[in-house]
């Protein structure tokens, strides 16, 4: 199956139902402003209710049942298809290309694994290498400016560079120390 198209907040949202069956609500408490995903990504609930829809409308995820709300009406639970729970896989063990996608996207899909029990290395491994390409690429593009000012963002882009890479020796470490304190 072809990963499909979607924007952040839909990932995420299949990306929890394709845990466990859910309901919007819960999804909602999960990406609110300051809650497990909502830290990083926060996603508001008729956001997270669009989502739902156009999941839905997309063949992604199907509605299985009904749960009562404590207060309101019955709460839709949904759950992804067997092609969305592989594509949703596939998307996590992929790193983001662009520079600016590492503080929201890598950082989501980093949560999303932790969330599953799922060592983050072989996608941090990945990581590293796209980022060798975009320093390199940087570097080169910094060389050939031929004013001051490109000179100038381009070694900026190259200290976003050296940031994500500390982001991601802030990971090795965690998952390292984690390893240890389980075993």
């Amino acid at each position: 199956m072809k990963e499909p198209d979607l924007p952040l907040a839909e990932w995420i949202v299949l990306a929890l139902i394709a845990e466990r069956p859910s309901h919007g609500f819960a999804i909602s408490t999960l990406t609110a402003e300051g809650a497990e995903i909502g830290e990083f990504w926060y996603i508001s609930r008729p956001m997270v209710y669009r989502s739902i829809t156009r999941l839905v409308e997309r063949g992604l995820i199907t509605a299985v049942g009904a749960e009562e709300g404590n207060r309101g009406p019955q709460r839709m639970i949904y759950a992804a298809t067997q092609s969305a729970k592989t594509a949703v896989s596939q998307w996590l063990s992929e790193p983001v290309t662009e520079l600016f996608d590492v503080r929201a996207e890598l950082t989501c899909k980093l949560l999303l694994l932790q969330r599953r029990d799922l060592s983050p290395a072989r996608l941090v491994e990945r990581q590293r290498v796209v980022l060798d390409e975009i320093e390199e690429s940087l570097r080169a593009k910094e060389d050939a400016a031929g004013d001051h000012i490109a000179r100038a963002s381009y070694a900026w882009r190259q200290e976003h560079v050296r940031s994500a890479r500390r982001f991601l020796d802030a990971v090795d470490v965690d998952s390292t120390r984690s390893a240890v304190n389980s075993g």
